[in-house]
């Protein structure tokens, strides 16, 4: 007869629990406290927060035979499903637990003494960060918010559990460092041929800290590029650890434990040696688990191990689900001990950043301090407004020469891409949905504005079904009531899912203005205004006044953090409902040209380069550098060979330079090494000129206006 696979029922089974704090004064400060129950197998099974008279109630699922329980109290948490092991590292007190096939309630008392519960008052820790994804756009790095993401927070073995660990060959070959010469502070990196030098036995194809000595481990940038970063701390840490006293005195006595004590002491010194020397030295746990937000935040409350009273040190992960089921892990670097936060302090800020491809990114959603109601012009593409002569308050007032060129003294060119941002109360509660831009040229009447018209939208990221989609929200122009050329506020969240940006340069434009062809006529040099308004939902013009609607600008210079703003009004840039500001364009390209070299009245033979000299003859070089009005630099240089003799550079200012350098210096200065001791009766150089237009466009400097002249000319005897 074939036996039944069918699994027993399970029947509800009531478990009360009375969890009384011994020693606890009637109004002293008690832990939140809750109580759980788990399987024989660590499986829980239900949790209860503990009320204020010290009784729980948990609901049981079990079978129809005798059955096992382990109820633990400790410190009430946020996770929804802690695991047994992070109960037991809080603190928990534990207790087995008989239940019988029939029974259908039990009342247990877990009677804690002070002992157990004081120490829950202080384990509670608030980790909170930001995850970020660094995105570098011609040039230019922008920290983008990575949303919805799950970010794990681990706990590393403490400086005084991972030293006992350390091997012996490890720790002898940290006492040679020690009591070794005091490294020099050499930025590096080194080379190959660097390495063989410092230590001339075989080098490995991939040296690692098995193979070579420690110092050599140092300064390997290239065996280590996870942590290329760090190496310059870990040679600041060599050098303050050899000439830390207590170190080397320890290191010195060949004692083992009193060299151990002595690292523990001096933890600081150490970590990032035992970073770089042995990366796999450490282990962690999982104690956490937080989301990020919209803004790439997150936070949690983690507890701190009873075995260990010290700061936590704090290791994260993190990943996003793609796709709808497929979890990619976007930050995990290594080697966990470079990159673990030692001593976390709680409540402080982590900044994480992740260079993976595939992370998804919002909308940078910067803390904006300007009040109620606010219309904030923020930036022409990545550069913002605060660091413009004429709308940057700390610049102070601009003059007619500067007016509208950047703080660095150079004028935009280029297409333009103003950057909005607004207070979601326009159009959540005023009924405000619309913004227009337009310029004109200075000194047109307001009539000559017109109206930037280039397509501008806003991508978000959903799934439909299992796929990842990226959809774009177009913003206009469109033509709303009798008005033209309006762009929509963008909501504050999409229709689906969730902002992104996969062009950072598009998808921060709120307009284009494209300078080269303008109205037609490029703009080759000069001042023009740019001016911005709102409308409602039927396409009116807005009353700011009767709204309580202010236009700002920045005052802070990194759009990445808390942006602080000032009133634009007070800068003198509101206008009627309108804001209007100045930027000064120049689209003109830079000339260079180089003459030919001279001796006397004697120049360089056209034809073949030549230039004849006679002992202690003087080689003039003239070149000119120019831009129509000024905005551009210069780097001029002279090449003998495979090595530089002279370099001039700087300002354009009128455009003529010329120098003049001696027969000798040119033949001799900064030879290589193993030419002639003599140095060189003939030899060949090339000067070269480079000219740079200044012209920005908020992203990228405008290097198609620059110029460039190459002349080749050889030096030799009458």
């Amino acid at each position: 007869m074939a036996r039944s696979t069918k699994l027993p029922a399970q029947r509800k089974f009531s478990l009360g629990v009375q969890v009384p704090l011994l020693d606890a004064a009637d109004n002293g400060t008690r832990p939140a406290v809750a109580v759980y129950a788990f399987s024989p197998g660590g499986a829980l099974l239900a949790q209860a927060p503990v009320d204020a008279q010290g009784q729980a109630e948990l609901t049981l699922g079990i079978g129809g035979e005798a059955a096992g329980v382990r109820l633990l109290a400790g410190p009430a948490g946020d996770d929804k499903r802690p695991d047994l092991e992070a109960l037991l590292r809080r603190g928990a007190f534990e207790q087995h637990l008989r239940i019988e096939p029939n029974a259908e309630r039990l009342q247990v008392e877990l009677a804690l003494p002070s002992d157990i519960w004081r120490p829950w008052l202080g384990s509670r820790c608030l980790v909170k960060g930001t995850l970020q994804k660094r995105v570098v756009r011609d040039g230019i790095t922008v920290d983008m918010p990575v949303c919805r993401a799950t970010v794990e927070i681990y706990e590393v073995d403490p400086i005084h559990i991972l030293i006992p660990k350390i091997p012996k060959d490890l720790l002898d070959r940290l006492r040679e460092v020690v009591v070794g010469p005091i490294p020099r502070p050499d930025p590096g990196p080194y080379t190959r041929s660097d390495l063989v030098a410092l230590n001339p036995q075989p080098l490995p194809p991939h040296p690692g800290p098995d193979a070579l000595p420690f110092m050599r481990t140092m300064m390997t940038r290239a065996a280590q590029p996870a942590v290329a970063e760090l190496s310059a701390t870990a040679r600041s840490a060599m050098q303050d650890a050899s000439a830390n006293t207590s170190l080397r005195l320890a290191a010195a006595s060949g004692s083992d434990q009193a060299f151990r004590q002595a690292l523990v002491d001096n933890a600081l010194l150490i970590r990032p040696l035992l970073c770089w020397l042995h990366p796999q030295l450490v282990t962690m746990q999982r104690i956490g688990t937080a989301f990020t937000d919209d803004c790439g935040h997150f936070r949690t409350t983690i507890f701190k191990s009873i075995v260990n009273p010290d700061q936590p040190d704090l290791y994260f992960k993190a990943t996003q689900r793609l796709f709808g089921f497929f979890d990619v892990t976007i930050y995990a670097p290594t080697p966990v001990a470079c990159h673990t936060w030692w001593d976390y302090v709680c409540g402080t800020e982590v900044s994480l950043y992740t260079h993976h491809p595939l992370a998804i990114t919002c909308a940078p959603c910067p803390p904006i301090i300007a009040g109620d109601n606010w219309v904030l012009f923020m930036a022409i593409g990545n550069f913002p407004l605060s660091r413009i002569h004429g709308t940057g308050q700390a610049l102070g007032a601009p003059t007619p020469a500067n007016l509208g060129l950047t703080d660095g003294g150079a004028p935009w060119g280029g297409t333009l891409r103003p950057r909005l941002e607004f207070d979601n109360s326009l159009r959540d509660t005023l009924g405000v949905r619309y913004y227009r831009l337009a310029w004109k040229r200075d000194g047109e009447s307001a009539a000559a504005y017109k109206p930037l018209t280039a397509a501008i939208n806003r991508h978000y990221a959903h799934m439909v079904g299992t796929d990842l989609v990226l959809d774009a929200y177009t913003l206009g122009p469109q033509t709303v009531g009798t008005q033209g050329s309006l762009y929509e506020i963008p909501p504050t969240l999409p229709p689906l899912g969730q902002w992104s940006l996969p062009d950072v340069v598009e998808d921060t434009a709120s307009g284009k203005f494209d300078t080269v062809n303008a109205d037609g006529t490029a703009i080759m040099d000069g001042k023009v205004q740019v001016r911005v308004e709102l409308f409602d939902l039927a396409g009116n013009p807005v009353d700011i006044g009767a709204l309580g609607i202010r236009y700002f600008v920045p005052t802070s210079t990194d759009l990445s953090g808390t942006v602080h703003t000032v009133d634009a009004a007070s800068q003198g840039l509101v206008v009627g409902n309108t804001m209007v500001i100045t930027l000064h364009v120049n689209n003109e390209a830079c000339s260079a040209s180089t003459a030919a070299p001279a001796i006397g009245g004697a120049t360089a033979d056209p034809c073949c380069g030549v230039l004849e000299y006679a002992q202690g003859s003087t080689v003039s070089m003239a070149w000119t550098a120019s831009h129509p009005h000024g905005y551009a630099s210069y780097s001029f240089g002279v090449v003998r060979g495979i090595n530089g003799v002279f370099s001039a550079g700087g300002a354009v200012g009128g455009g003529s330079f010329s120098a003049t350098r001696t027969v000798n210096q040119l033949l001799n200065d900064n030879l290589p090494a193993g030419c002639a001791v003599d140095g060189c009766p003939v030899a060949g150089f090339s000067e070269n000129l480079y000219v740079a237009a200044s012209a920005f466009d908020g992203w990228s400097r405008q290097s198609q206006y620059d110029a460039s002249a190459v002349r080749a000319f050889v030096l030799a005897p009458v």
